[in-house]
This record gives C-alpha cells, sequence and structure tokens, in this order.
C-alpha cells in the first residue's frame, strides 16, 4: 500500500504554482475514474471515452511536440468528434507546466456524462459555442479586469500575471487559428509560465470550466515552492 506525505508548502494562487510530477489529482485519474479506456505507446497515452467521442493524449516527455517545430510544447489534447473517428470538432491543448489541477478540472468537466439540457439537444461536449461573455463569467466574478481591443477580449488576472484571451466575433468554422488563449507569465519579465489554446468551436460549458479552474482560490499543494521569480504569490505550510 503507498502513503502518500503531505506536501510541505501550499500556494496560491494555483495559476503560479507551477507543474507537479506528484500531483494528488490529476488529468489522467479523472478520465480512468469515468471509465476512459487507456492505450500507451513508447511517446503517449491515449484516452478514449466508452463511446468512441471523446479523446484525449497525453505527451508525458517533453521533448514531444505536438505543435511542430518553433511551437510550445503540449503535454495534453483533448477533442470531441460527431461519430467515431470523425475528424475532430474541437480541441483544446495545455503545454507541459500548466498546473495539473487546471488540467484536471477541464478532463472533469469533459467526462462528465450529465446530459445536455432540452430535448434531443444532443452530448453536452458538441453542443455549439455560446457568445465568449457567457464562457468568461468566472473571471469577472474573481474581479479579473476586462479589456476590449479592435479583434479581442482580453481578461487580466491580479497583476496582469494570468490572461484569459479570445476573439470578438469568433470564427466557429473552424478554419481559423485558436479562439481561447490562456496563459500565465513570471512578474520579472514576459516568460510564460505556460498557455493553453482552445478551437473556435470548443463549448462554451467547458472554457467555463476552465475559467473557474484558473480563477479558484483553493491553495494547492507543491513539495517545492516556485521560484520568486514567479510572481506575487501566498506560501503556508499545512498543520
Amino acid at each position: 500500500m503507498t502513503h502518500r506525505t503531505t506536501p510541505p508548502y501550499l500556494i496560491v494562487p494555483r495559476y503560479l504554482a507551477g507543474p507537479d510530477p506528484d500531483a494528488t489529482t490529476t488529468a489522467a485519474d479523472v478520465l480512468k475514474s469515468a471509465g476512459w479506456y487507456a492505450e500507451q505507446t513508447p511517446d503517449h497515452t491515449d484516452y478514449v471515452d466508452p463511446g468512441g467521442l471523446r479523446q484525449a493524449r497525453h505527451l508525458p516527455d517533453p521533448g514531444a511536440d505536438l505543435m511542430g517545430p518553433g511551437q510550445p510544447l503540449m503535454a495534453w489534447e483533448f477533442t470531441a468528434s460527431p461519430v467515431p473517428g470523425a475528424p475532430a470538432v474541437w480541441t483544446v491543448w495545455f503545454c507541459h507546466d500548466t498546473p495539473p489541477e487546471i488540467i484536471a478540472a477541464f478532463a472533469a468537466a469533459l467526462a462528465d456524462d450529465t446530459p445536455a439540457p432540452g430535448p434531443g439537444a444532443g452530448p453536452h461536449y458538441l453542443q455549439p459555442p455560446a457568445p465568449p461573455e457567457q464562457a468568461t463569467i468566472p473571471l469577472a466574478a474573481a474581479g479579473w479586469m476586462r479589456d476590449v481591443g479592435n479583434g479581442d477580449i482580453a481578461w487580466y488576472g491580479p497583476h496582469q500575471q494570468v490572461v484569459v484571451v479570445t476573439a470578438r466575433f469568433p470564427d466557429t468554422s473552424g478554419r481559423g487559428a485558436a479562439n481561447w488563449l490562456c496563459a500565465a507569465r513570471r512578474a520579472t519579465d514576459t516568460l510564460a509560465l505556460w498557455l493553453a489554446l482552445a478551437s473556435p468551436r470548443t463549448p462554451t460549458h467547458l472554457i467555463t470550466a476552465l475559467c473557474r479552474a484558473i480563477t479558484d482560490p483553493t491553495p494547492v499543494p507543491r513539495r517545492t515552492p516556485p521560484s520568486p521569480e514567479t510572481g506575487a504569490l501566498t506560501i503556508t505550510h499545512p498543520a
């Protein structure tokens, strides 16, 4: 029997807590608990829901590059399709240094099999997106600053170290670039700590779950505290 020792640090905010190889809850745990099948290869692990419509791919090796040369190294890719084997309707990516609690929260929202409201609504993970303002309600509730530009809307967290950006007029045809960007940076420079990307047709409630996870004020455990250069952190020791 494996006994987990209590991590010596609790970190707030979670979006600056950094990665954790010993996370108590991971996206993999969430998907397996939901009954998703796992198939492991030398380079990655694929997870598929029992119906074959939702997929996730985990690349544990930081040297494996999902996006191509010069692009961020991705650790998780989530997709959904209308029928098994069909092209994905939407895709969400998370880079390797994304705090695992944020990825796990998104995975939990995707794996939730609660039916979408309304007769004949279809699976929740294939619902068409609603206006972006509905997805960013958790950001407004957390007091983030909203900045409307010519082509996009950006929400900035405290000290402007974290941002969620979306297009003002989303292209839901699926032909354009990612419509949602979530990213955190160090306080001392513009170095990105982590980022997540979501394509335009990602269902609104999944983006809402992501925003809620980013703004969740609950401290997260870490065995090693982040670098002082990371920014405005509150670090405590659990009792």
